[in-house]
């Protein structure tokens, strides 16, 4: 009797362990499992983090830039409240602004800051400049004869279409936001400015009020910079 009772007892016990076994394999494949889903909503979610960030930072892009050229204060702000300015003479604020995008892709900030540009009345002057110059300047080849110079505005050489003055910074910054049918924003094909939209180097002249040509350089480009200038002077 005694025999038979320890035999079941060990078969009992054998049984109990396999059956734990069994058990903690389960429980490990389950814990494993979603180890694995959450890490995959994890890359997910960071992934998406990067890709709306570097969407929004391609957004505003035009309007960095154009802080940048036009050496203007940035007004950034966001939904909870924060606001503060970015001196546009203290530092690249295009670099500024990305490094704002790098610190909410890595989880350092919460929340992606708004930006603006704050007006004054040198940006008014530097507006009327660049009407001025799209209107007045004139881009040909500089090793050709006379008789084969085809000069063009900006707009005609970059591909542009007709220009219409922009008569404040909101219309000036949907202008830089405007894109080609390349998908380029106006102001990246602005940022080197040569012959038929190539960096070739031309005869570049301002066409001033009484129709005379004031040469500004017989063979260069210009930049984006250049665009904000008196360069009737």
């Amino acid at each position: 009797m005694c025999i038979v009772k320890i035999t079941v007892n060990i078969e009992q016990r054998q049984k109990m362990e396999s059956y734990m076994h069994k058990k903690i394999n389960v429980a490990i494949l389950l814990i494993s499992i979603c180890l694995v889903f959450i890490f995959i909503y994890v890359e997910h979610t960071n992934s998406k983090r990067k890709e709306n960030a570097l969407r929004y930072y391609n957004q505003i892009i035009p309007i960095i830039t154009l802080a940048d050229v036009l050496d203007a204060d940035l007004e950034y702000s966001d939904n909870y409240g924060n606001k503060g300015i970015l001196k546009g003479r203290k530092g690249n604020l295009t670099r500024r602004v990305s490094d704002d995008i790098m610190d909410y892709i890595t989880k350092q900030n919460n929340h992606m800051y708004e930006y603006r540009i704050i007006e004054s009345e040198s940006i008014l002057k530097y507006i009327g400049n660049f009407n001025n110059n799209m209107k007045n300047i004139r881009i040909s080849r500089s090793d050709m004869k006379d008789g084969c110079i085809v000069k063009k505005t900006i707009s005609e050489g970059e591909g542009l279409g007709e220009f219409h003055e922009c008569n404040d910074l909101s219309a000036l910054i949907d202008y830089m936001s405007s894109k080609t049918a390349d998908g380029e924003y106006f102001i990246e094909v602005l940022d080197v400015i040569g012959v038929n939209g190539s960096d070739i180097l031309g005869r570049i002249v301002y066409i001033l009020g009484d129709g005379t040509e004031k040469v500004m350089y017989e063979n260069d480009t210009l930049n984006l910079a250049m665009l904000f200038k008196d360069n009737s002077r």
